[in-house]
């Protein structure tokens, strides 16, 4: 149930500000949304709410990280692997993770990006790309240990409520 509200909701909030933007181009959106005025930014902050919400849960940290589920639908194909395979499909997990958490940071939080190519430029939005990136790792860590894990039953209520945000 998780897996299929997730995605919807992430792509409404990236939707959304496709939408403020007029244009579905990734350098248009943070764009838009470097120079978007703040007094008119509503619906941009509900987009990045719904996108903050979507990105936690899609990296799999509690309270959504399903302690009755972990044998039978997150981990269980995980638990035929093991040595390097199963080092290799954990990898992949963590790539997948810093990926959606990069585009969530990169699209709704567009400061230090290159704007011209250079070898200082590229250097330096590379050190801007990993300092944000840490900052959210550090929030997300702050909120996975602050709150209790959710039963099995309530994910899906919250779930929903994260759906029904970005309208």
């Amino acid at each position: 149930m998780l897996g299929v509200l997730v995605e919807p909701i992430l792509l409404l909030g990236l939707w959304v500000a496709a939408q403020v933007a007029g244009s579905t181009h990734i350098s248009a959106i943070t764009d838009t949304l470097y120079h978007w005025p703040a007094a008119r930014s509503i619906p941009l902050i509900l987009a990045l709410c719904a996108c903050a919400f979507a990105t936690f849960i899609e990296m799999g940290k509690l309270p959504f990280d399903l302690a009755e589920a972990e044998q039978e639908l997150q981990e269980g194909p995980l638990s035929e692997y093991s040595g390097s395979g199963f080092g290799i499909l954990k990898w992949g997990i963590s790539l997948k993770q810093l990926v959606v958490l990069q585009m969530f940071v990169g699209v709704f939080f567009p400061w230090g990006q290159m704007t011209s190519f250079s070898v200082g430029g590229l250097l330096l939005a590379l050190v801007v790309a990993i300092v944000k990136l840490v900052v959210g790792v550090l929030i997300i860590a702050l909120f996975e240990n602050s709150m209790a894990r959710l039963r099995f039953c309530a994910t899906s209520r919250v779930t929903w409520a994260g759906l029904v945000s970005p309208f």
